[in-house]
C-alpha cells in the first residue's frame, strides 16, 4: 500500500527542500546549473555522472539539491527521463536521475 502524502506533509517537505537549497553558496549553485546548462545544450541526456569528475569536491555534495531545484522550478528548468546507477564509490550504485534540458522534454519523449 502507497501513502498518498497530503497537502500538509507536501508543504511540509517543499519547505524543507527550500531550506536545504537555500544552504547552497551561490558559487556552487552557479557552477553546477552552468554544468547542468552547457552538457544539456544540444538535447542529449545528462546525470552527475555525466560531469561529477568535472566539479570541485565541495559540489558533489550540494549538486543533487541544484538538481532537485531545477526540477523543482516553475517553469521547470530540466526534467527527469529516466534512471541510471550512479558511479560514485560513496552513493553505493544507488539510483539517480537522467535529466534533459526542459527545451528538449518533448523531442525526447518523441524518440522514445
Amino acid at each position: 500500500m502507497t501513502h498518498t502524502m497530503t497537502p500538509a506533509e507536501k508543504h511540509r517537505i517543499s519547505r524543507e527542500l527550500e531550506a536545504h537549497i537555500a544552504s547552497v553558496s551561490e558559487w556552487d549553485k552557479a557552477l553546477i546549473e552552468q554544468a547542468i546548462e552547457i552538457f544539456g545544450a544540444d538535447g542529449r541526456p545528462f546525470s552527475m555522472n555525466t560531469f561529477r569528475d568535472l566539479l570541485p569536491e565541495m559540489a558533489h555534495h550540494t549538486a543533487g539539491l541544484v538538481f532537485l531545484s531545477m526540477v523543482n522550478r516553475k517553469p521547470k528548468a530540466i526534467v527527469e527521463i529516466g534512471r541510471v546507477k550512479s558511479s560514485s564509490g560513496p552513493t553505493h550504485n544507488k539510483d539517480i536521475g537522467v535529466y534533459v534540458l526542459a527545451q528538449f522534454a518533448s523531442w525526447k519523449a518523441a524518440a522514445a
